[in-house]
């Protein structure tokens, strides 16, 4: 939340780098964050140590997960000019991608961990559960307290002389940050039972797409989680442009993230009673039908009619949220089944992968179709920063750009509808339910037990069948 707030305003307004090149410092850096996260998954899933494979990497990244935070908005006494900016672009971008690589360290085994934690279906939602209720306060917090410690150290104007400032905010935050992993490593555990460690391949990386339970997750979280970046990114556009209400654009936002957290509270319990993917059943049409809404809105609408929008686009997003992460845990029992190994990291690295790549490329095609509208996204963000009365729609007007509007508009309500749509396809398609997933285990436990499933009766043997979309003989692969 603080980089996607703060970051780019950083480099280019305190910091004086071109705006060009602050774009390409950060598609390196997520490039690199991406291709991070398969590697430490393999390397989380083949380690062993009196730490476990996970929490030892909780343990490692408690400093450098601080410094890196602090090293995105400090340059260190590194001089640069306008004419020569070249040494801070080059500090910043290898700020980025360290800060990309020690998350990766700690973020990797924290999404492969909750398997590790309990192999109950309901607890498993559970904790996810409570993961996304603290993501939800936690958003809330760092949208807002960041801006206010700047500006205490120093001047409220948008400058360089706030540079002290980012750097306090930075050294706070990154305390904390570093700390939460102690909390983590302190709080959390491992099973023992696990079986011999694997060398790692690119074949490997490439075997998780044989899980046919796991190709159908993907089509659900992929379509949903490019829908989220979008929508946010497109949802500031829509709401100065389209309908003119920029004044109001933290209350509409704070409404979203407030009830996205709340939500998941009572998404927690349709998951338990219904199934993990039953929320998504409620959620997504909710979202679809609330998008189909925005058609019809111009500067007219009041606020709180898009307050109430906010909300019910909430039901979606903490639905989607809670099922996509709670399904994901599942699917390491299931290749479990399937191949014998327990290859948590990998699948969750080569999940965090896809979804960044497919997400930073989704979001490079919307800046594409924003400029081929004749929006400027860069010089939007610097207008708005270096002004103090700022108004897209009077700057839209100003330029000549009157079809801009109209095009944000069809781009904010069509490419959610488009990629919903194929998430609740997917969701419809999931095999995986509680009374499957119970035979699971018990599959994988009838196999180090007896090197067979023999032992099921004929309605778990189905349900296994079903769930791996496989043959008895091709199971428990070595």
């Amino acid at each position: 939340m603080i980089f996607s707030l703060l970051f780019m305003n950083f480099l280019v307004i305190v910091e004086g780098l071109p705006v060009l090149a602050t774009t390409i410092i950060i598609f390196i850096g997520r490039l690199w964050d991406a291709v991070t996260d398969p590697v430490m998954g393999r390397i989380s899933d083949k380690t062993r140590s009196v730490l476990g494979r996970r929490r030892l990497y909780f343990l490692i990244g408690i400093i450098p997960v601080s410094v890196s935070f602090l090293m995105l908005f400090y340059s260190f006494g590194i001089e640069a000019t306008p004419d020569n900016p070249m040494p801070k672009i080059i500090y910043y971008t290898l700020a980025y991608m360290f800060f990309g690589t020690v998350f990766s360290i700690v973020m990797v085994p924290y999404n492969a961990i909750l398997s590790d934690i309990t192999s109950d279906y309901n607890e498993r939602t559970s904790y996810t559960m409570i993961r996304m209720i603290f993501s939800g306060a936690a958003a809330l917090v760092c949208a807002v307290v960041p801006s206010i410690i700047i500006k205490s150290i120093g001047p409220e104007e948008n400058g360089p002389q706030q540079i002290y400032g980012y750097f306090v905010m930075a050294l706070v935050f990154g305390i904390i940050f570093g700390l939460s992993w102690l909390v983590v490593f302190l709080g959390t555990k491992e099973r023992e039972d696990i079986p011999p460690p694997e060398k790692i391949s690119l074949a490997s990386w490439f075997s998780v797409f044989s899980n046919k339970a796991y190709k159908n997750l993907l089509g659900i979280f992929i379509p949903f989680q490019i829908a989220v970046d979008l929508v946010l990114a497109l949802f500031i556009f829509y709401i100065d442009i389209v309908v003119n209400q920029y004044k109001n654009y933290e209350l509409i936002v704070g409404t979203l993230l407030v009830c996205s957290m709340l939500l998941m509270v009572v998404q927690g319990r349709i998951a338990k009673t219904k199934g993990k993917a039953f929320p998504l059943y409620i959620g997504i049409p909710v979202w679809i039908l609330t998008t189909v809404v925005f058609i019809f809105l111009d500067a007219s609408v009041p606020v709180a009619l898009l307050c109430v929008l906010a909300a019910l686009i909430a039901v979606g997003s903490s639905a989607g949220n809670l099922a996509t992460w709670s399904m994901l845990t599942d699917i390491y029992d299931i290749d479990e089944l399937c191949t014998s190994k327990r290859r948590e990291g990998l699948y969750s690295g080569m999940t965090t992968f896809l979804r960044k790549f497919a997400s930073g490329f989704a979001v490079l095609l919307m800046g594409l179709g924003l400029q081929a509208m004749g929006f400027d996204q860069n010089k939007y963000s610097v207008s708005k920063a270096l002004s103090e009365n700022f108004n897209p729609a009077e700057q839209m007007a100003a330029s000549g750009s009157g079809n801009i509007a109209s095009g944000i508009k069809w781009m904010f309500v069509l490419i959610p509808l488009i990629l919903l749509s194929f998430t609740l396809f997917f969701a419809i398609k999931n095999k995986v339910t509680k009374r499957r997933f119970d035979a699971v285990l018990k599959g994988i436990d009838e196999f180090k037990s007896h090197g067979s499933i023999d032992a099921l009766n004929e309605q778990e043997k189905e349900d296994v069948l079903l769930v791996t979309g496989t043959e008895t003989n091709k199971l428990w692969r070595k």
